[in-house]
């Protein structure tokens, strides 16, 4: 079984930066691909097209970002055993993370009808916009089982600290989801459906090729051996994967809901507020793409040691990644600094939403060094399958933010709701940074039975 390679074995600063970079590169790939399906689509006589294209990919991303509770638990269970130096343990969980991804995937196509009628209720369309979407919907939900067996796969990598595999499987779905949607679009004249159908082929070909690095990488033989152990199928295992998803699902929908309210919020202060909070919601997607891969490597690197039951290991990888996550937010910190105010210009020329970013751009210089440990910690409580933990410190920020947010915005309007935004990522930071000691007073002895 590949494992990731002792402390000792390599340079440690080059193992952060070896998990790190390419994570970031995978991670950034992906809204790459948004601009090339609104440039194909974008062509198409008149704005139906790009609407129903625009909010089709909406409900999908909800759909499957919520189940990104898959790609986290999955993650933190096959870096803890990498570090036991169990190959049977780490097999299983690469097995049962498959299988419940695939299951789930399959669970989704048997409720595509249901989910349909509740996405166009939640979304309301406008009627010519309903038929387009209807037909996006249905051609895309076939790639539900693929979609969640490659989050699988994807922990398993990021568990493994092979985040080299994760930009392969990424580069693979993005420049054939773009390509195909080109020809289907531009060359054939498919419209909307040719987005859903590239976008399918794309998805089918990732889960292969993951598939394809997962038996490279693991073995068929260790694979094999796992599929037929009795103690992979076991239901209290199971048991606790679902527990870990369940504890990251709730986790989830306590950011998510916080992150949708941004523009909820933005609405109400007028459309040039709310066209800037779309702009700062991109500022802080990238600190999010960059931040994050740092964090994979902290799931990575941090996990083992747990798995191998050392503190003092433990706490080094927390301390090592958290020192290139600093760094990193210090660069956005100055990106944002020196290059704000051009930065905003090439995003949009419209004064008046230029005017409202800029002048909340101290803000925005900030956001990265604020929210940098809410990042590190996410991927140091991942490593450490602490679930629970994730949800509960969460769900602290999440009624801190809801308290907030009303008085802020009424009190100083756009900088107000920024602000509250900003309070929101530190107290998440702060509540994990607090919880911490109980979590490294948890860390299980070396050889310890696996629960």
């Amino acid at each position: 079984m590949t494992r990731i390679p002792k402390a000792q074995d390599q340079k440690p600063h080059r193992a952060v930066v070896g998990i790190a970079f390419p994570a970031i590169l995978a991670n950034s790939s992906t809204p790459l691909v948004g601009l090339v399906d609104t440039w194909a689509v974008g062509h198409l006589p008149g704005a139906v097209h790009l609407a129903a294209v625009g909010l089709g990919s909406i409900v999908f991303s909800y759909l499957f970002w919520v189940f990104g509770f898959l790609r986290m638990a999955t993650t933190g269970l096959v870096a803890q055993a990498s570090g036991r130096g169990d190959d049977l343990l780490l097999g299983a969980e690469v097995i049962r993370s498959a299988a419940l991804g695939t299951f789930m995937g399959l669970g989704l196509l048997l409720l595509q009808e249901p989910i349909l009628t509740v996405s166009l209720w939640a979304m309301a369309p406008p009627e010519d916009v309903i038929g387009l979407v209807i037909e996006y919907y249905r051609i895309r939900i076939w790639a539900a089982p693929f979609t969640l067996l490659t989050f699988a796969i994807a922990g398993v990598l990021f568990g493994l600290g092979r985040t080299g595999g994760v930009l392969a499987i990424h580069l693979v779905l993005n420049i054939t989801n773009a390509a195909l949607n080109i020809w289907f679009v531009v060359g054939l004249g498919m419209g909307v459906p040719g987005v859903a159908l590239g976008t399918l082929i794309a998805q089918v070909l990732a889960a292969l090729v993951a598939l394809w690095i997962l038996v490279r990488l693991l073995g068929a033989v260790q694979l094999m051996r796992a599929i037929q152990s009795g103690g992979t199928w076991a239901m209290q295992r199971f048991q606790r994967l679902m527990m870990l998803n369940g504890f990251i699902f709730i986790r989830t929908i306590f950011l998510m809901t916080a992150l949708a309210i941004i523009m909820r919020e933005a609405g109400k202060l007028g459309t040039t507020d709310m066209a800037a909070s779309h702009v700062l919601n991109q500022y802080m997607l990238l600190v999010a793409l960059g931040l994050d891969g740092f964090a994979h490597a902290a799931e990575a690197l941090a996990g083992k040691a747990w798995g191998e039951g050392s503190k003092r290991q433990f706490n080094r990888w927390v301390w090592l990644t958290g020192l290139w996550g600093v760094l990193a937010s210090l660069g956005y910190a100055g990106l944002f600094w020196w290059g704000g105010d051009p930065l905003t210009a090439l995003l949009t020329d419209l004064p008046g939403v230029r005017h409202s970013v800029n002048a909340v751009m101290p803000l925005v210089v900030l956001l990265p060094v604020v929210s940098v440990w809410c990042y590190h910690f996410d991927g140091v409580y991942i490593g450490a399958t602490a679930a629970g933990a994730m949800m509960v410190t969460m769900g602290i920020a999440f009624a801190i933010y809801l308290a907030i947010l009303n008085p802020m915005t009424e009190a100083w309007g756009l900088a107000g709701l920024w602000g509250a935004v900003l309070v929101f990522m530190a107290v998440r930071g702060i509540a994990q940074a607090a919880w911490y000691p109980f979590l490294v007073r948890a860390i299980p002895r070396a050889g310890a039975a696996t629960p």
